[in-house]
């Protein structure tokens, strides 16, 4: 499923280091790769539809339009990733994930009205619900680490990226 392009959305930028998860997936046990390879292109999807809706909550584009789009993407790619198989052992990894989604489309539930109604950027990013979807992202990342301590670099920079990619902050 992963995508050989990464490119984000056209007048958007990644808040980090994102590098394309390599197709080997080295260090990741065969076990565990197709469920990483779909769960990755998951996250960045939901990444890619996160940075076009903090663009418009930035900026002059039609807010409620975007945050329509997003939150239909979102309950998509929620859906696959609620369906994707777990293999044993990455269940808390999951749960993180499934959990930062939820948190971070209850965040920008809040966000959206009250950015319309001339709130500032501050007291967007002052919603709870954000920080609360980082910390599970955290969470997650942690789990990652755990599972996998001897996978070489370029999977853990990659694997920390999209996370982090993710995050609100």
């Amino acid at each position: 499923w992963y995508p050989r392009d990464i490119t984000p959305p056209a007048g958007t930028r990644y808040p980090c280091a994102l590098t394309a998860l390599p197709r080997s997936l080295p260090g990741i046990p065969e076990s565990d790769r197709r469920y990483v390879n779909h769960v990755y292109t998951l996250l960045l999807r939901a990444t890619q539809a996160k940075l076009v809706l903090l663009a418009a909550l930035a900026g002059p584009q039609d807010l409620e339009a975007a945050h329509a789009r997003y939150r239909e993407r979102l309950t998509e790619l929620s859906g696959r990733l609620a369906k994707e198989p777990v293999p044993s052992g990455l269940e808390a990894f999951h749960a993180d994930l499934g959990a930062a989604l939820a948190l971070q489309q209850q965040f920008f539930a809040a966000a959206v009205p009250a950015r319309g109604s001339g709130r500032s950027l501050a007291d967007i990013y002052a919603i709870p619900a954000g920080r609360s979807a980082s910390q599970r992202l955290i969470a997650a990342w942690g789990r990652m680490q755990a599972r996998y301590p001897s996978w070489p670099p370029e999977t853990r920079d990659s694997v920390y990226h999209h996370l982090c990619a993710l995050d609100l902050f």
